[in-house]
């Protein structure tokens, strides 16, 4: 039993090796038929030791089996395998051809020189002869395919390490490592000396605090305390600051790395000073009147909802005044739409300068624009800033040589007593408003009374 296993344990290990080498090298190969072999041959070895026992015909199988396999995997290894791995698969090539070389030598001498019939427990000269060939090619075979697996791995550590460097410094984004221990640079790229203006000899051994790079001590604390517990940070918008002082934008992304068995922080920064630039343009042009530059009414809803935050917090009240330009329509009549924007313009500024910075003032279109007084604390706050806007604005406006005259009629409503929404409270100072042109213009009227004040 232990002379048929064996041997079959053997030829398997053959067959294996075979497909383990095809996978080495990126081949796959049809095995269904070395697998039959493996039957024929097991059935063979049971055959000449259970049946008819036969020293010889077990010895010429197992060589046969041998050089069977192994041609295969010298095929393989040296016109099988991609051209750039021969350097490694020929030396492994080279071994394997020594077994099948001594096992298809040992194989015809049994047939010319079969041993004798009762010489089992006798080493003949063929035998012994093989037996110290197999060991002699098994330790080599051993090595070369150690050295063949670690010259390959070597190769592709190599092939990475080109990789990571010819990345890493021609990389258009600034990327630096520094250690985790002590905060100090040891590598930087041509993207940051580009990007930050200093040079690799003046940054190196320095830390970014000693460099100045942040513009703020928060931003820096904010994302070591999210890369120690995450062990990444992607894409953070940050401001940073140049060698020459200039501050520019930038998406901040780092990893904690292992190197020489060192924890060391990758990072690296794109300047997006243009696309950040670029969203603050749109999201002002999404929120700002394009003439006079005052908020428009998707802002307004917005700080009105803050407002409203506020007053339910603080306990207070806030109002919103209605306001509209009396007889604006002769301006444009008059001196023509040009003169009539500039007059918009002077009217928003005039406006501005009057309330306070917690005030909001927003134009909804035309001649009318909507304001809203925060954190009052009794109603005559609203009653001395319309007074106040009534006596600025009976100031001529002087507009390319144009003197003008353009008073305002103001309508307001008090939150929460005219009403908790927005639109309700529009409505209804727009009502107090209307009231005012009804009633002589030039003034202002709470929407609670509707009568002149």
């Amino acid at each position: 039993v232990s002379i048929v296993l064996s041997n079959i344990f053997v030829g398997c290990g053959m067959v294996l090796l075979l497909i383990g080498l095809e996978q080495f090298v990126g081949r796959k190969g049809f095995m269904l038929h070395n697998w039959l072999l493996q039957i024929i041959f097991g059935a063979a070895m049971a055959y000449y030791t259970f049946i008819q026992p036969n020293l010889a015909a077990r010895e010429i199988a197992i060589s046969a089996n041998i050089v069977i396999i192994d041609f295969q995997i010298c095929w393989l290894l040296f016109r099988g395998a991609p051209a750039a791995l021969h350097k490694f698969t020929r030396i492994a090539g080279i071994a394997l051809s020594g077994y099948v070389l001594v096992s298809f030598i040992r194989m015809v001498l049994l047939m010319v020189f079969p041993p004798a019939a009762g010489g089992f427990f006798e080493s003949g000269l063929v035998d012994s002869i093989s037996l110290l060939l197999y060991v002699g090619l098994s330790s080599c075979l051993t090595i070369c395919l150690i050295i063949m697996v670690n010259a390959r791995l070597m190769q592709q550590i190599q092939v990475q390490e080109k990789k990571f460097s010819s990345a890493f410094h021609s990389s258009p984004y600034a990327i630096l490592l520094t250690r985790l221990s002590d905060g100090s640079i040891f590598e930087v790229n041509k993207g940051f000396e580009n990007m930050t203006g200093y040079p690799e000899k003046e940054a190196i051994g320095k830390t970014t605090l000693e460099l100045g790079i942040w513009v703020r001590e928060e931003d820096r604390m904010k994302v070591m305390q999210r890369l120690l517990k995450m062990q990444t940070v992607q894409n953070e918008e940050i401001d940073f600051k140049k060698r020459s002082g200039e501050l520019f934008c930038g998406l901040y992304s780092a990893n904690i790395i292992l190197i020489e068995n060192e924890n060391c922080v990758m990072s690296s920064i794109s300047d997006i000073t243009e696309i950040s630039q670029m969203k603050e343009r749109l999201h002002a042009m999404a929120t700002h009147d394009g003439l006079t530059g005052l908020p428009n009414r998707i802002l307004f809803d917005d700080r009105f909802g803050i407002s409203v935050a506020n007053a339910q917090r603080k306990k207070q009240n806030f109002a919103i005044l209605s306001v509209d330009v009396d007889m604006f329509k002769s301006v444009n009549d008059n001196h023509g739409h040009p003169i009539g924007d500039l007059a918009l313009r002077a009217v928003a500024d005039r406006l501005t300068g009057t309330l306070r910075k917690a005030d909001t003032i927003a134009r909804f279109g035309g001649d009318e624009f909507v304001v809203l007084l925060g954190e009052m604390e009794q109603r005559e706050d609203a009653v001395r800033v319309a007074e106040k806007i009534l006596d600025e604005f009976r100031k001529p406006f002087f507009i390319q040589e144009i003197t003008l005259i353009l008073h305002l009629s103001l309508g307001i409503a008090l939150y929460p007593d005219d009403g908790m929404e927005l639109n309700e409270l529009i409505r209804k100072s727009d009502a107090a408003l209307y009231y005012v042109k009804e009633h002589g213009r030039d003034n202002y009227q709470f929407c609670g009374s509707l009568t002149s004040v």
